[in-house]
């Protein structure tokens, strides 16, 4: 069966066809961030026309990965949005959970919540923690919610009430009220949206999904209106943030678990291409044209975390933003792409991003209006990039543009252009190296020890000088490299996490009581995977639960044993996972009770492998030279560019040398060795 997959970035959405003879065709075009679905549209369009005779369109399966939910949280280009909660809560958004990010700051400060507060009604009602029914609901207190909200013209709602995690019931029913008495409105309701404990965070899950969900649901179902009049009728299917596939009626309805969905993909791409180089943990570093994603994947999967959090106050100040209660990838983002700005700071010194100039104007070299200079300038004026090889000559860019940038920023430094171009790209590198190894030093990793995935467009161009940072001695990039995140959609499997919270102790474990929870979870996994197309006996559920010490105030995710096991011996195994986990994590055990707080499951269909294998016959690969700046010999030196295409598998080259994609560039310094294996993937080990 063909696939068709399509990654929206800042700057440019890629592609990635997997035609009916298992051949692959990669694709690029330019973003167009005032309405993202045009340029998928476009691509689309193109593919289809250039493959038609190897596509059978009515079997064709398109997937997507957008930043259609994360823009509009970033940006705040969401719809007015309102907000229900149990009447004397609605401060909840304002109030959060009294944490501070910074405990000597007087003057701390958060994001403005996304509903204003002249938009957050109280229904009179009250569950208790116990499940006891202290207010009944009274139903005209939300009746009168709803023609409010209908006549300020709120499109879009969304409902946290006290306990509804585990008592749902006054919430279905506010749904069902507001529905009935304004039936246009999109209602997002915690128990559904996030049925996990933590008001606060419940809640801003609750609120991110009810703020970018009319846009969702547009940009899918115009999607799916335009790709029908191309002749396919089978649902977009959409990555998720913790690397699953789900159908489009699924994306439309919870938002919030896309809002990573990009990055997701390129990291279930980076985990599948270190197995097939080798590899059983690498380190992914996806470098865009907007920022930078960092992933540490060990033993081939990437590490999936239960809290993410968005729309920083202070950029990478933990605390400081939204917090999401849903599964997620676990990667850590670095505000520098391709059309990141660099700029003086008011230190005097050099600072690049977070600003992005993104696809439209564009780094200074594209011409499209861009007057700032961005890394992408000071990597074309290195010569790490070509201006007649950029997108395979597809798009052409000006050198004379990026030097012209350039030169503002270099003289208001004092530097020659050159000298600005190279602290540009250093400085990125620099901040990179850092964040990689933070990030693996939380995790008890040494990063020296983990071969590096580069990908992205501008990942590969990076990736030699971060390395050699962090002294990794292999850095893998893989064929496509410029549209790896969207050639992981292919390789994705159909899957949906579920969780819900249900607290027990160990001490009054209930089997009965574990497995009616499980298998509601089972029902609702084969309900979103078997709407994707995925056969209810080929679906493989995986059981976690979320774990902790009576009286501790966080959990640690530990896998389930064998439901089928005999209690004494389950809750020794479960034990057995819990404590081992928290020594790993915290080089102690602690001797007090022991309890569960969230059930979770993964219901996934199966992965696929999509390879393109590297041709053994070829011509000469040598495309020509050009003069390249290495900071290792000091000075600018006539370099040989290589068709990553037409080198011979297994030949060592000796760098510096230049190693050209489509869709990617590769810099290879001279302390580089650099070859290509059998499945195409350009292997450089740093001497």
């Amino acid at each position: 069966m063909a696939k068709l997959a399509f990654d929206t970035g800042g700057t440019f959405t890629d592609f990635a066809l997997l035609d009916d003879n298992g051949e692959l065709h990669l694709h690029k075009v330019l973003s167009t961030p005032k309405n993202p679905a045009e340029a998928v549209v476009q691509g689309v369009s193109e593919l289809l026309e250039k493959f038609s005779d190897a596509i059978s369109i009515e079997n064709l399966q398109v997937l997507g990965a957008t930043t259609v939910v994360t823009n509009a949280v970033l940006e705040r280009k969401g719809v007015e949005t309102g907000f229900v909660t149990t009447d004397g809560f609605q401060d909840m958004l304002r109030i959060r959970n009294e944490g501070r990010y910074d405990l000597y700051d007087l003057n701390i400060k958060y994001p403005d919540p996304l509903v204003a507060r002249a938009n957050s009604y109280g229904a009179q009602e009250r569950i208790a923690a116990d499940g006891t029914v202290m207010t009944e609901l009274k139903e005209e207190t939300v009746r009168e919610i709803a023609v409010k909200l209908r006549d300020k013209g709120i499109r879009s709602v969304a409902v946290c009430l006290l306990h509804a995690y585990k008592y749902p019931q006054h919430e279905q029913r506010v749904a069902a009220l507001l529905r009935e008495e304004y039936p246009d409105i999109f209602v997002s309701i915690s128990s559904e949206v996030c049925p996990e404990m933590r008001e606060f965070d419940r809640a801003s899950t609750t609120v991110v999904n009810a703020y970018t969900r009319p846009q969702m649901a547009g940009h899918v179902a115009n999607l799916q209106r335009e790709f029908a009049t191309k002749g396919i009728d089978r649902q977009v299917l959409w990555m998720t943030s913790s690397g699953g596939l789900v159908p489009s009626s699924r994306a439309a309805e919870l938002p919030v678990r896309l809002i990573e969905s990009g990055p997701a993909a390129g990291a279930v791409a980076a985990a599948e291409f270190g197995r097939i180089a080798g590899e059983g943990s690498v380190l992914s570093f996806d470098m865009g044209g907007t920022t930078a994603k960092l992933c540490l994947i060990p033993n081939g999967e990437p590490t999936v975390g239960t809290d993410l959090e968005v729309a920083h106050y202070q950029r990478f100040r933990k605390g400081s933003g939204f917090p999401l209660k849903i599964q997620s990838i676990q990667m850590i983002e670095i505000g520098a792409g391709g059309g990141s700005i660099a700029a003086k700071n008011p230190l005097g010194l050099l600072d690049v991003g977070p600003h992005s100039a993104g696809a439209l104007p564009g780094p200074a070299a594209y011409q499209r209006g861009g007057t700032q200079p961005t890394v992408t300038d000071a990597d074309i004026l290195l010569g790490y990039m070509g201006t007649e090889s950029f997108v395979g000559g597809s798009f052409k860019v000006s050198k004379d543009a990026a030097r012209q940038a350039m030169a503002k920023l270099a003289t208001s430094l004092d530097v020659s252009v050159d000298r600005c171009a190279w602290g540009i790209h250093d400085l990125v590198n620099e901040s990179m190296s850092k964040a990689a190894a933070m990030h693996a030093t939380d995790l008890g990793v040494d990063p020296r020890s983990l071969p590096m995935v580069a990908f992205g467009g501008a990942g590969p161009v990076h990736a030699y000088g971060i390395a050699r940072k962090l002294g990794i001695k292999r850095v893998i990039c893989p064929t496509g490299a410029g549209v790896t995140s969207a050639i992981g959609l292919l390789i994705a499997p159909v899957a949906v996490d579920l969780s819900a919270s249900h607290p027990m102790g160990i001490d009054a474990w209930n089997m009965d009581t574990m497995n009616r929870l499980l298998d509601d979870l089972v029902e609702q996994g084969a309900d979103v995977v078997s709407a994707a197309g995925v056969a209810k006996e080929t679906i493989t559920n995986r059981y976690t639960v979320d774990m902790r010490h009576v009286g501790q105030g966080h959990e640690i995710t530990v896998l389930l044993p064998d439901r089928k096991l005999p209690k004494e011996e389950f809750l020794k195994q479960l034990l057995e996972n819990f404590f081992k986990l928290y020594r790993e994590l915290f080089g102690r055990t602690v001797a007090a009770s022991v309890e569960v707080i969230t059930w979770r499951l993964r219901a996934s269909g199966e992965k696929d492998q999509v390879t393109r294998p590297h041709e053994t016959h070829v011509a000469d690969a040598k495309k020509g030279s050009r003069e390249v700046y290495f900071q290792e010999l000091g000075t600018y030196t006539e370099t040989p560019v290589y068709d990553h295409y037409k080198l011979p598998v297994g030949h060592e080259t000796k760098g510096p040398a230049i190693v050209e994609q489509r869709e990617s560039t590769a810099v290879v310094g001279p302390s580089g060795v650099f070859h290509v294996d059998a499945h195409g993937n350009l292997v450089i080990n740093i001497l």
